[in-house]
């Protein structure tokens, strides 16, 4: 396979099972090196002895992405192993199916701590590590002096600044969903969270820009993972029907007529942490099958 991300180190969060071990698989494959950074140590040890067994190289970090202190140190941690981070998936999530009227507070904020609040942060960690492993056109400038300028309403560096800087410094992609393309009664805090990552998806490509880093988003549809297997189980369970029905209902309303699959996932992930993405920034594609066109 082809090795586009040889000596690329990257930060896979959610990557113990589902799209994100695909998709932390797909980039060992091509030659990064991979965090696996979950919340089930056991899972992220697993994951990472599969990639090292196919010969590539992987880290397991256990992590809860909804502490903004736990994604600095694991920053920290990374950059002093390997480094630097070059590529950042933020692919954690969770989800839960139940009626509007019924979401209680503490399932609200759980959701959006996992779903939005650790999307927010471990961006803004990782990015300031990929900041400061920008070549010497932005380091002789003052690197610290461009952040907190940036920070405190400044606009980054300037275009004499970033002459003769080209391509990217850094690849980030957050993980939506066609959830956050509209509304959901039976997963309401879901797709209010999804929504918000496509959000933040095109404030970060703003704020990043200056920096060649590309901040993109991936739109999921329907993916038969342990997720979308929980997903059947509780409507089966809302609506009395049998297992099996619900997926085979959505999969239904999809175009191309089947599921997708982890590497359908992980090619599109692939793409946008690639040099063929360089001028693609602040997008939220869908790989859906078609099921979302707008």
């Amino acid at each position: 396979m082809n090795q586009r991300f040889l000596n690329r180190v990257a930060n896979v969060t959610g990557a113990g099972q589902g799209i994100g071990k695909g998709v932390a698989l797909r980039l060992a494959q091509e030659g990064a090196k991979v965090i696996i950074a979950e919340f089930n140590a056991a899972t992220g040890q697993a994951a990472a002895a599969e990639i090292e067994s196919i010969g590539g190289k992987a880290m397991p970090y256990q992590i809860d992405v909804s502490d903004p202190s736990a994604a600095r140190r694991m920053v920290e941690d990374i950059a002093k192993a390997w480094g630097q981070i070059d590529i950042l998936v933020n692919n954690a999530g969770v989800v839960s199916t139940r009626p509007m009227m019924e979401v209680s507070e503490a399932q609200w904020d759980r959701t959006i701590d996992v779903n939005q609040k650790g999307v927010f942060f471990m961006i803004q960690a990782v990015a300031a590590q990929m900041i400061r492993q920008l070549p010497g056109s932005l380091r002789n400038v003052g690197v610290a002096d461009v952040v907190a300028e940036e920070m405190s309403g400044g606009s980054g560096p300037s275009e004499e600044e970033l002459v003769g800087l080209a391509g990217s410094y850094g690849k980030i992609v957050n993980f939506s969903s066609i959830s956050g393309r509209r509304g959901r009664p039976l997963a309401a805090d879901y797709a209010a969270s999804k929504a918000a990552v496509i959000s933040i998806t095109q404030s970060a490509a703003l704020a990043l820009a200056p920096y060649r880093i590309n901040v993109n988003a991936i739109c999921p549809g329907i993916v038969v993972t342990p997720m979308w297997e929980q997903i059947d189980k509780d409507r089966a369970r809302l609506f009395g029907a049998p297992q099996g029905q619900a997926v085979t209902a959505f999969i239904n309303q999809v175009p191309l007529k089947r599921a997708a699959t982890e590497e359908d996932i992980a090619g599109a992930v692939a793409f946008l942490c690639s040099s063929d993405a360089d001028y693609i920034t602040g997008q939220a594609l869908n790989v859906d099958g078609g099921f979302e066109m707008d």
